[in-house]
């Protein structure tokens, strides 16, 4: 364990006096710097009560021994066992073994499924189901759905989808059982937690401390935002690598005030110089400092206490290497992950199916090979098969049986992943984060890298070895002077739209907004308490897969043509660059490109002939059309053809706009119809309105001085952002932000507007704010007219890095 300051820092006692004064914080904690000691003083600071909520048991009952008896330690789960999990108490221990043939039986699957050429067993399909129910768990979602169904090695989307199908009803009738103190499927412990969540409980607290907030689940998320306590998460954003897994970071949108923790107690200034580098490549803004009482620095290690990896390939290379030395040496959370990728390789390689839940639908290994190869979105599977085909499984095998447990090792190798919240004397960060030669030359480092990295390198309390990264540390330094004014892939941020730069704290929008308006968390603090209680979201239930970038295009283009508007600019600019000879990066042949211009013409001539009173268009030949007009949009916003999941991406020289309407998936006009008639109240005073004062797309005289502004519609002066969201409590400070832009941007107040607010499609909800308010809330200290002045002049200026900002 890292050293605790004897007494609180500045930046401690300025937490502990924001929460004593009531403060809803999101309390930024980098690695190394006390958080828990600083709850400890939060708690310390009122007499009310408080729950401490923690990730897993042993940090709940290490803080125990921490905290004053007016603040209670648990994890969500014995929250929810407290609550609901205790009456199903025999059900868990009585299924705690249930074999899988079992399971099946009582699922009523008694045969195998084919899928195309595959054939799933009746235990395969059971455990796909119960997986269905727990990733339903984990979500914010009333009722098990399609999308639940996880990925599955060896089927193409069309066999997933109807492997989805076929199953649904069995999860769902799963679900059923599991909520039954009479039921007779395994239970378990994310079943109850589930069950507590669907009851939107009301913890008994008077404040609330949530712990690594940035790797929250989504039901547990809904439930902390949902309360009426005083809240306070904490945690570090640029330690969230857990997206995987669908962990949320909700501290970055947190409507309470934003306090850092900075000086790390952990290492010294060596190592906390590297940590910079790396969080300023994760596009933060924090920056550590390096408070270690003892020597700590950078140096080469041959034999630390960790060796940190990337992945589990690269972590049995370090094994190998050390067992080949006669170090006796341990793999981070065991071994028993690589002893059963071993045994099924070797069942694959011999023509044995495998039960394996990554392998189970492959023959051999050759077809595990062919699949990870031509699979784009097969990563996990592609390392399995870099581990098998690298070391072999025997020499895997090999490999498990002579390590040794933890406490008997002299060194640990570990993934990032698993040493998370950990921390040693000597680290060395292993060679894994270098690529291929070949790759290298063309390879930056992505912001999710750089997290990764970032939390590697604060494991380190003496000694920093950071030999496996000097490829990448050379990579961010070179890049350093850039960045601060370019995206990672070279695009100056001043040249990024509104919602682009909004995405990075140094872009002129960023700046420029978190001086002048510096408060959005107090708008979306309100707008939480609004949005409370509002009825589920519409959604596709059936479709494994829904397209919901696509999904909200349509619904913002239909909600347009009923205010009598066309799609917008975007759109007739796609079609138009399709009809060009400008390259475009994946785009088809000429002839098809041409075709495809032609189809986008004839699509915008039906709209408009259908706005002008020509015969009208049915609510499922509109949506049709709005559907296709998306993808024509996405290659004007995107500058790329894309393939995957393009219904454009079907066409040939022959394709007409009949054909790509005829390729919409049901399911797009199912969910269309639901979201147009919840909008029909909440619309139907803007249709009444004169045609001056109904505007769709709307673009700011100050959109030209950034990569553009378009706003979703103006109308009778209100400012509306269109946002289908599925989690209505996850709008974030972006979303106001965005609001406060196109503000600001209609620099003549030529839309007079007086209103701004954000209507959630897949609610039917309109959520709205005068102008003053909003404004004054956003904690504004010069009025709308000079505010408008001074962004022209700013974004105008030459951008020039600050002297914060320079490496």
């Amino acid at each position: 364990m890292c050293g605790v300051a004897l007494r609180a820092t500045a930046e401690q006692e300025a937490a502990r006096e924001a929460f004593a004064a009531g403060q809803d914080l999101a309390l930024v904690a980098g690695a190394g710097t006390g958080k828990t000691s600083t709850l400890v003083m939060m708690g310390s600071a009122t007499r009310g009560r408080g729950l401490y909520v923690a990730f897993n048991k042993p940090i709940a009952d290490e803080a125990k021994s921490r905290f004053g008896r007016n603040v209670e330690c648990r994890t969500s789960h014995s929250l929810a066992h407290r609550a609901v999990g205790r009456q199903f108490q025999d059900r868990l221990d009585g299924s705690r073994h249930m074999p899988l043939k079992r399971t099946a039986q009582l699922l009523g699957l008694d045969r195998d499924l084919a899928v195309g050429k595959r054939r799933l067993r009746a235990t395969t399909q059971a455990r796909l189901v119960m997986e269905m129910v727990r990733r339903f768990c984990y979500s914010t979602d009333q009722q098990v759905a399609a999308r639940h169904l996880g990925p599955v090695n060896g089927l193409d989307d069309q066999g997933a989808q109807y492997l989805a199908q076929v199953l649904l009803s069995r999860a769902r009738w799963a679900w059923d059982d599991i909520c039954s103190l009479q039921g007779k499927l395994p239970f378990q412990h994310d079943h109850y937690l589930k069950m507590w969540a669907l009851t939107r409980p009301r913890l008994p607290a008077d404040f609330v401390l949530l712990d690594e907030a940035q790797d929250t689940n989504p039901v547990l998320e809904e439930i902390f935002l949902a309360q009426d306590a005083q809240r306070v998460c904490v945690g570090d954003p640029a330690q969230q690598i857990y997206d995987w897994r669908h962990a949320k970071d909700i501290m970055s949108g947190f409507p309470g005030q934003q306090l850092e923790l900075t000086q790390s107690f952990r290492f010294g200034p060596a190592i906390a110089e590297v940590a910079n580098r790396w969080l300023r490549a994760a596009l933060s803004t924090m920056q550590l400092t390096g408070h270690a009482g003892g020597a700590s620095g950078l140096g080469r290690v041959e034999v630390p206490d960790a060796v940190l990896c990337r992945g589990n390939a690269d972590a049995l290379a370090e094994v190998l290497g050390f067992l080949e030395k006669g170090v006796p040496v341990a793999l981070a959370g065991g071994s028993k992950p690589l002893l059963t990728i071993a045994e099924a390789a070797i069942d694959l390689q011999a023509g044995r199916r495998t039960s394996h839940h990554e392998l189970f639908l492959f023959s051999s290994w050759g077809e595990v090979q062919e699949y990870a190869e031509q699979d784009s979105a097969a990563a996990e599977l592609k390392a399995i098969v870099e581990l098998v085909d690298t070391y072999g499984p025997q020499q895997i095998i090999a490999a498990v049986k002579r390590m040794v447990n933890e406490d008997q090792a002299r060194v640990v190798v570990s993934t990032v992943h698993k040493a998370k919240g950990r921390e040693w004397r000597r680290v060395r960060i292993g060679a894994g984060f270098t690529p291929p030669a070949e790759e290298a030359a063309a390879r930056g480092v992505h912001p999710a890298e750089a997290r990764l990295i970032y939390v590697a390198v604060t494991r380190a309390r003496e000694v920093l070895d950071t030999t496996g990264i000097q490829w990448a540390e050379a990579q961010i330094r070179h890049a350093s002077r850039a960045t601060v004014t370019s995206t990672p892939d070279g695009v100056p941020l001043a040249a990024l739209p509104l919602t682009g730069q909004l995405q990075y704290p140094r872009s002129p929008m960023s700046v420029f907004l978190n001086q002048h308006l510096p408060r959005p968390e107090r708008v979306l603090g309100a707008y939480l308490d609004r949005s409370r209680g509002l009825p589920p979201a519409v959604q596709p239930m059936d479709e494994r897969r829904p397209d919901y970038s696509a999904l909200g295009h349509t619904i913002d283009y239909r909600l347009r043509l009923s205010l009598g508007c066309g799609p917008g600019g975007a759109v007739a600019s796609g079609i138009r660059l399709l009809g060009s000879r400008l390259p475009i990066e994946g785009a088809p042949a000429p002839e098809v490109r041409e075709t495809l211009h032609t189809a986008g013409t004839h699509l915008l001539a039906r709209l408009q002939n259908h706005l002008e009173g020509g015969p009208a268009l049915g609510e499922e030949e509109l949506t049709r059309l709005c559907h296709v007009a998306g993808f024509y949009e996405a290659i004007y916003r995107n500058g790329v053809f894309s393939r995957r999941r393009n219904l454009l991406a079907l066409a040939d020289a022959h394709t007409t706009v009949d054909h790509l309407t005829a390729a919409v998936p049901a399911y797009v006009l199912e969910d269309i119809s639901e979201q147009m008639e919840l909008a029909e109240q909440p619309f139907a005073p803007f249709r009444d309105l004169p045609d001056r004062q109904r505007v769709c797309g709307p673009v700011f005289a100050g959109s030209a001085d950034l990569g553009g502004a378009d706003a979703d519609f103006i109308v009778g002066g209100l400012l509306i952002d269109c946002k289908a969201t599925t989690r209505p409590h996850t709008i974030n400070r972006s979303a106001v932000q965005q609001l406060a832009g196109y503000l600001l941007l209609d620099y003549d107040n030529a839309y007079g507007i007086d209103q701004v607010g954000l209507y959630l499609s897949r609610q039917g909800a309109l959520i709205t704010w005068d102008v003053p308010e909003f404004l004054n809330a956003l904690g504004a200290r010069v009025p709308l007219p000079q505010l408008r002045t001074l962004l022209r002049d700013h974004l105008r200026r030459p951008q020039r890095p600050t002297p914060s900002q320079k490496s």
